[in-house]
């Protein structure tokens, strides 16, 4: 049972602190054909620690290469999905530092965040296993701060063996062993580089594992561990209303709702023209797919 604590109001801005936290803070970074944003990640990595690690999924393009370049420790193996990809780095690997920071090949922190982070970790009680951080989520080039995107939080501080994620396709969530979690008003920044035709083409992949998991398509050995409730967390809440709710309305007229809630409701037209885009393809490109691929499954079944 996690508990909301914000350190925020008792910490001040600090100085970077380059590599001055090495017994405290390893950074895990997960890949695979990341060579346009792997080398920007390892650069923010190194100025926390110098315990940085990439685990790729054999990627087919530069992505080892170029962070074996740089002096970091690559390990790389076969994955069937992200969430054996991260319980594995958990478990296999020897961190020698009692706090791990996970980030995507395509995220990066700020200057002040990176500082924050270390002296943060160094008021945290014994009693927290895991931290949240808010995400911030970018799209060709602007902050999508409006339509339910901002702030959302994510658990990317994580407790050496204290915590494991949940086996699922897709949607995975932090799972505490023990302990509890809280909350840290400090950004990690999705800031992809792909083209808009590689964001399409990479939703496509993310629409298959959405369908088979609404269809009850799910890999063998799934195990979801936060029980949809209308009542419990943030996430058992979103689930719940995405199972009882949300896929309950008919096919292709979600996707409309879809849009009307994020753009208009929750004001996603003050994100100007990226921001009509990203709620536009997200609701009638990715949420329409998603529909789509399961009225075809269910035609052939």
């Amino acid at each position: 049972m996690g508990c909301s604590v914000n350190l925020n109001a008792s910490l001040k801005k600090p100085e970077i602190m380059i590599k001055s936290s090495n017994d405290l803070l390893s950074v895990l970074i997960l890949t695979r054909n990341e060579e346009l944003h792997v080398r920007r990640c390892i650069e923010v990595a190194t100025q926390i620690t110098n315990h940085v690690y990439v685990v790729d999924s054999n990627s087919m393009d530069k992505t080892s290469e170029i962070a074996q370049s740089m002096g970091v420790t690559v390990i790389s193996r076969d994955f069937s999905k992200f969430s054996d990809k991260l319980n594995w780095s958990l478990s296999g690997i020897d961190f020698p530092t009692p706090w791990i920071l996970r980030l995507d090949a395509d995220e990066v922190m700020s200057e002040d965040d990176i500082g924050g982070i270390l002296t943060a970790l160094q008021k945290v009680p014994e009693a927290i296993s895991g931290v949240y951080l808010r995400r911030q989520l970018w799209f060709m080039g602007r902050w999508i701060r409006h339509g339910g995107m901002y702030p959302t939080y994510s658990m990317r501080l994580l407790r050496k063996g204290c915590v494991r994620s949940e086996q699922r396709d897709l949607d995975e969530h932090m799972i505490l062993l023990k302990g509890e979690s809280l909350y840290l008003d400090m950004d990690v920044m999705d800031t992809p580089l792909i083209s808009l035709s590689q964001w399409v083409d990479k939703h496509n992949q993310y629409s298959n594992l959405e369908a088979n998991t609404q269809a009850g398509n799910c890999s063998a050995g799934d195990v979801e561990l936060i029980t949809p409730n209308l009542f419990g967390g943030s996430i058992a809440r979103i689930r719940w209303v995405k199972k009882n709710i949300f896929y309950r309305m008919p096919l292709f007229v979600r996707p409309f709702l879809y849009f009307i809630y994020r753009y208009v409701l929750r004001r996603g037209f003050l994100d100007g023209k990226e921001g009509f885009l990203f709620h536009f393809f997200h609701a009638f490109w990715y949420r329409m797919l998603v529909d789509a691929k399961i009225f075809e499954s269910r035609r052939k079944s």
